[in-house]
């Protein structure tokens, strides 16, 4: 395998809050998030965790595609339903529970002509690959993920 050197990257966002309300700048691109009514939020836009959930299909359809690419694989569409388990009792101020996801579920529909197994040699590429994966299951958080021909 060809090794690629590249500079890093850095990555800059501008966040401006007006109570619950969040809106992060980046490039040119805005961002609402804001917190669930039940939390005291205006429900003007995803909630920050939700955004997260938001941000790892984003970053896996990238990652698979990058991967698909050098693969040869014929990978004509993908859509994710992730959901994820949290304790809200962590963020209420119990010291004994985490403040962040326990369990994150994955589920990958993929619109292709390759096999079950060309599939799975795509999942856990990117698996080991996709930035926001990585971070996510660093957090020992437990990730279940199923990827399926659509």
């Amino acid at each position: 395998m060809k090794e690629l050197m590249m500079d890093k990257m850095t990555f800059a966002v501008s966040a401006k809050c007006e109570g619950t309300v969040t809106t992060a700048t980046s490039s040119e691109h805005k961002l609402v998030i804001d917190a669930d009514a039940e939390m005291g939020g205006k429900g003007m836009g995803p909630n920050p965790m939700e955004t997260v959930l938001s941000a790892l299909a984003a970053c896996e359809n990238i990652t698979a595609r990058l991967i698909a690419q050098e693969m040869e694989f014929d990978l004509q569409g993908i859509d994710f339903e992730i959901t994820a388990e949290l304790d809200p009792q962590g963020v209420m101020g119990d010291l004994n529970i985490r403040t962040y996801f326990e369990k994150v579920e994955v589920k990958a529909v993929l619109q292709t002509t390759e096999s079950d197994d060309r599939i799975q040699a795509l999942k856990q590429a990117v698996e080991r690959r996709c930035p926001a994966y990585g971070m996510v299951k660093a957090a020992n958080v437990e990730m279940i993920d199923l990827w399926v021909k659509a």
